[in-house]
């Protein structure tokens, strides 16, 4: 089995705030990319590990082109839920499992998907995690949940390191979702995928490249990695917003070490003039009058 590996579609016909081009046009381009290379490859399916869709309920006209496309694709889509997928944390009632119904390639996987000699298992968002079916020869996982190479960021939360999750989840094949940061790891013959997003709607995503991964069973050593055509940065972004965004998160940094330094020192305001007289040349008779004022 032969598999095109992508990351979080966001499928959305709302424009992000600071994109200048047409978001939409892109993102049908996109998908056109997709479906063309998984052809060309001759890719017997595509996996999509959730956050297929931006909210739980887009417009029907999108709904619509979103079907066309689906169907034009003419091949086998697994999927799970993502957060932005599910209606209040629920599954019933969305777009994704209207678009299973009206698309019969794609394949929202709640229970385990078995093909010949390998299965598939599906993890949406939030929920346990599945154990590998020792009866067949190869086993995948779809999964929804934040996996990551490295933090994110430095308080970061909730989240597990991809190596360590690769070493405790005996699957041969992990591709999951959420992370938008694109990376990959492997132990052996066995790897985890994440392609992070397959679209730039944040400023902080300038430098942010979507790629896709082909993936063979038959010969799981020779991964390969396609980079998705996208427009240079400068064409599609307001940069200048870059600049007041880093203008306005070093003052807000400033600002918060000065709270820091304020904790430090206390939050009695009485002790906190003692401290300053104590260690400023402060005249006697100013200190008296604080003192009369205190009481």
């Amino acid at each position: 089995m032969k598999a095109l590996v992508t990351g979080d579609w966001h499928l959305t016909d709302k424009q992000p705030v600071n994109r200048i081009d047409n978001y939409e046009e892109a993102l049908f381009k996109k998908l056109k990319f997709i479906s063309r290379t998984a052809q060309t490859n001759h890719c017997d399916c595509i996996i999509q590990p959730g956050d297929f869709f931006n909210q739980p309920n887009p417009s029907y006209e999108f709904f619509s082109k979103v079907i066309d496309e689906i169907k034009n694709m003419d091949m086998y889509i697994y999927t799970v839920m993502g957060q932005h997928d599910l209606k209040y944390r629920n599954a019933e009632d969305t777009a994704l499992a209207a678009l299973e119904k009206a698309c019969p390639t794609l394949l929202l996987l709640g229970k385990t998907t078995h093909k010949n000699n390998w299965c598939i298992h599906g993890c949406s968002w939030g929920e346990p995690i599945p154990e590998p079916d020792p009866d067949y020869d190869f086993n995948i996982l779809i999964i929804h949940k934040m996996i990551v190479e490295r933090k994110l960021w430095e308080d970061q939360e909730d989240f597990e390191y991809g190596e360590l999750f690769l070493a405790k989840h005996k699957y041969d094949l992990i591709v999951s979702g959420d992370n938008h940061k694109a990376f990959s790891v492997s132990l052996g013959k066995r790897y985890l995928f994440n392609c992070g997003s397959l679209m730039r709607s944040t400023i902080d995503q300038t430098e942010h490249f979507p790629i896709i991964f082909i993936f063979d069973t038959k010969d799981p050593l020779k991964v390969k990695t396609i980079p998705i055509p996208c427009e240079p940065s400068e064409n599609i972004f307001r940069l200048e917003t870059v600049v007041k965004d880093k203008e306005r998160n070093e003052k807000l940094e400033a600002f918060v070490s000065g709270l820091t330094l304020q904790k430090e020192m206390g939050l009695d305001f009485e002790n906190d003039l003692v401290t300053y007289e104590s260690t400023n040349k402060i005249e006697e008779h100013l200190i008296r009058i604080r003192q009369e004022c205190m009481r």
